[in-house]
């Protein structure tokens, strides 16, 4: 029987092995998705859709992504 000690050794080596780099490009990728979202939330004030309707409110959505778009190329140049 092992003891615990080379048990610990063993689980540790498993998840040196398992771990891969695909997994933390995941995670930042998720985070760049998120920044846009909150960017319009704080900054532009977007808490909620002033228009009723989807239509209404995808069209509205559509022209704060617009305006996120030029404002972020404008403050790049």
């Amino acid at each position: 029987m092992e003891n615990i000690s080379q048990k610990k050794i063993k689980m540790q080596r498993k998840i040196e092995n398992h771990r891969s780099p695909k997994k933390s490009t995941k995670i930042r990728s998720k985070k760049q998705q998120k920044l846009p979202f909150a960017n319009m939330k704080q900054n532009m004030h977007l808490t909620e859709f002033t228009t009723t309707g989807l239509k209404k409110v995808n069209t509205e959505f559509k022209l704060y992504t617009i305006g996120h778009n030029l404002k972020k190329e404008y403050t790049t140049k």
